[in-house]
């Protein structure tokens, strides 16, 4: 393994998996959205290294993330959005994600919507099923429904 590579690896694994632990409890324990945000800024951080996919699987960060874009706060729905993107290319997260129409609709909803919404969420949205549509997903018609 190059030096570069171990560098980029940061903690051994167990001790990431607990830090991100920490932040999956923290979330739900909270009231107050200004600490959500910044747990979820931090988990979509993490989420956009894929050597923390595996660990944020462990520790369900993705059900923060779709919780997230549930909320009424705006800023709630863009990170857990963003954390979305960025983990939804993931065989466990992109099959968990499909797997429910729920989810889908959940997604979906946040691109017509009007107000208590930002421009990087409709993105973020948009990304999200654009990288959700595969081969599998088109023959299950999870997002062609009417073809």
């Amino acid at each position: 393994m190059s030096q570069s590579h171990k560098r980029h690896r940061g903690q051994p694994g167990p001790d990431r998996e607990q830090f991100l632990g920490q932040l999956v409890q923290e979330y739900h324990a909270t009231e107050d959205n200004e600490a959500k945000q910044q747990v979820l800024a931090n988990l979509g951080n993490f989420a956009y290294d894929s050597i923390n996919h595996g660990w944020l699987w462990n520790v369900n960060a993705i059900d923060v993330f779709l919780d997230a874009i549930e909320q009424e706060d705006p800023l709630l729905k863009e990170f857990g959005s963003g954390g979305l993107a960025n983990i939804c290319l993931d065989s466990r997260h992109h099959q968990y994600l499909v797997s429910n129409q729920k989810h889908i609709q959940s997604i979906t909803v946040l691109i017509n919507q009007q107000q208590n919404i930002t421009a990087d969420t409709v993105i973020n949205s948009m990304t999200i099923l654009m990288l959700l549509i595969n081969e599998s997903s088109k023959q299950g018609k999870l997002f062609f429904s009417d073809m």
